[in-house]
């Protein structure tokens, strides 16, 4: 694999001049656990829209308070399960707003509700990105790039996702994202535990269901970065040895540090996601 891998040293962050940019007193230390993210500042989403008929298949919307320098189109995760919806990561889309990053999260059905698991997750990813589509063409500039981004189980939902996409986008990005779902079901931690009734059986009792869920880049016409720390204890560094793709590794960053503002790891994601602005 022609891997190219960017080590970051998890320690000083400099003052960028914007008063949402941490400074080296805001500075947390790095493997963050999920309920710092929880309590971070936010604000709630000024508009949605609906995707579908279930209550679930929703888009949220955080505008920029002028033009937006970039779009993301966010994914979130939570290992697949209805327990873990979009609002644990409202922080970091609030965060992005205010530094030109006009986000959109799509929240879907998952595992536990009626619809949801494989394939209907994925479905009502597919069914959204139209929408947004849409969303995007009526109401933001044109030609500001858009990024397809998507947080561990919902970085695996995004790659997926890009595989099929229908209208341009300048890049994919993975957040610890599941890459191998088959190496990723024989853990043992809770989320690995989780993949099998995602799947409604392990790989062995589902095998096509686990090979049409194995992302590949060969499929996807974008750039795709996968941003991975080697101290995430849910999602282990292997998974971000996809074939095709970038590796961006961040030294000491945990599973939740892209999520949260005042990390190293979250800068790395602004920096991919400004790295496209026009």
């Amino acid at each position: 694999m022609n891997k190219q891998v960017l080590v970051v040293l998890a320690m000083v962050l400099m003052v960028m001049g914007c008063n949402s940019t941490p400074t080296d007193s805001q500075t947390l230390n790095a493997n963050l656990p999920y309920s710092d993210i929880i309590e971070q500042p936010y604000r709630i989403a000024p508009a949605s829209q609906s995707y579908g008929k279930d209550k679930l298949q929703r888009i949220y919307y955080w505008p920029t308070a002028e033009q937006p320098r970039t779009i993301m189109v966010f994914i979130h995760g939570g290992c697949w399960l209805n327990a873990y919806d979009y609002t644990h990561a409202r922080g970091l889309f609030t965060a992005l707003a205010k530094q030109g990053v006009a986000t959109f999260a799509i929240e879907y059905r998952r595992t536990g509700d009626e619809g949801g698991g494989w394939p209907g997750s994925l479905n009502d990813i597919n069914q959204a990105l139209p929408k947004i589509k849409q969303w995007i063409d009526k109401d933001l500039p044109q030609n500001v790039p858009v990024y397809l981004a998507g947080h561990s189980a919902g970085g695996h939902l995004a790659l997926l996702a890009a595989q099929s996409v229908t209208f341009p986008v300048e890049g994919v990005i993975g957040l610890a994202a599941i890459t191998d779902p088959v190496s990723y079901a024989q853990g043992d931690n809770s989320c690995q535990t989780a993949t099998p009734l995602f799947f409604n059986g392990t790989p062995e009792e589902q095998p096509q269901a686990y090979a049409a869920a194995t992302p590949t880049t060969q499929q996807i016409v974008a750039e795709v970065t996968l941003l991975q720390g080697d101290a995430d204890a849910i999602v282990p560094l292997s998974q971000s040895e996809l074939v095709g793709s970038k590796p961006i590794i961040v030294a000491g960053a945990g599973h939740f540090d892209w999520l949260h503002q005042h990390t190293a790891a979250y800068q790395q994601l602004l920096n991919v996601l400004n790295k496209g602005a026009r």
